[in-house]
């Protein structure tokens, strides 16, 4: 659809019968895109989102939010976009965004992630598989992007690793795409909920690895220990120290290819560039 501003889609909302009665003037936010509407219930005037969503997205948001209140934001209503098809999501507005350097914050995400991964056991929905398939296609790339360390030692050796990571039984359904700016809250302390999941189908430990990676900085705790210590609070599986260096190590370095890979923005930070640098280092060196 050619629509630069949101005028069309906006539109379309509007004459949605569904939406029409649910919620009042639709407002991009931001501005100048066709996703994302801030709004606001006409039964309370409470404030809300409405967020034209992804077919993953627009089928596990209501079935997590369905569970549990402790986990994502809250879905209020769902439903399809008569023209064009598209999903959507009315959400409450948690208009706080997560720090990656905050102990206490970071803690509070990987609780949410590990909830996430505790209720989605029973949840008959698709995801994408975090495979040897995906790491070779995101390794190849981090290497012609020039990824620092011995990215292409690595390379060979992934479907081992990956072999090894499936035989400690780990794997299960995740959110898929735990970083701090996808936990949102009502207020500046919390407490904190997800959006946009990207289910995948990984090992436990991949969630944490991810967000350190994408969003972290220097100040960042050891998010892969965070959500060990929330799985166990749980009564979810961890394993033992030798196995859980290890795995902690390949899927770091397995993070470190994917970002480098997907994520230019922040190839020119130097902490970033080292962190990367020592992860495929140590990957290497297992």
């Amino acid at each position: 659809m050619n629509d630069p501003d949101g005028s069309v889609i906006i539109a379309a909302l509007r004459d949605d019968p569904v939406i029409g009665c649910l919620v009042g003037e639709l407002r991009a936010e931001p501005p100048g895109q066709g996703r994302i509407f801030r709004t606001r219930l006409r039964s309370s005037g409470t404030p809300c989102i409405l967020k034209l969503a992804d077919e993953l997205e627009a089928a596990w948001m209501p079935a997590i939010s369905a569970r549990a209140t402790d986990i994502v934001a809250e879905v209020l209503a769902h439903g399809v976009l008569s023209e064009p098809e598209r999903p959507w999501l009315l959400l409450a507005d948690l208009p706080h965004r997560a720090r990656s350097d905050n102990d206490d914050i970071a803690r509070d995400v990987m609780r949410a992630a590990a909830r996430f991964q505790q209720e989605a056991i029973d949840v008959d929905l698709p995801t994408y598989p975090i495979d040897v398939d995906f790491m070779i296609t995101y390794a190849q790339q981090a290497i012609d992007a020039g990824c620092p360390g011995p990215a292409a030692d690595v390379l060979p050796r992934i479907g081992a690793d990956d072999a090894w990571l499936r035989s400690l039984g780990g794997h299960l359904k995740g959110h898929g795409d735990v970083h701090f700016w996808n936990a949102v809250a009502a207020a500046r302390d919390g407490p904190w909920r997800l959006i946009d999941p990207i289910p995948r189908t990984a090992h436990w430990a991949w969630d944490a690895a991810y967000a350190q990676l994408t969003s972290g900085v220097a100040e960042t705790p050891d998010l892969i220990m965070l959500l060990a210590e929330e799985r166990r609070r749980l009564g979810l599986p961890i394993p033992g120290a030798q196995q859980f260096d290890r795995l902690r190590t390949i899927l770091l370095g397995w993070s470190s290819l994917l970002w480098w890979a997907i994520l230019p923005a922040r190839r020119e930070e130097a902490w970033w560039r080292g962190e990367v640098e020592r992860n495929v280092a140590a990957h290497e060196a297992l």
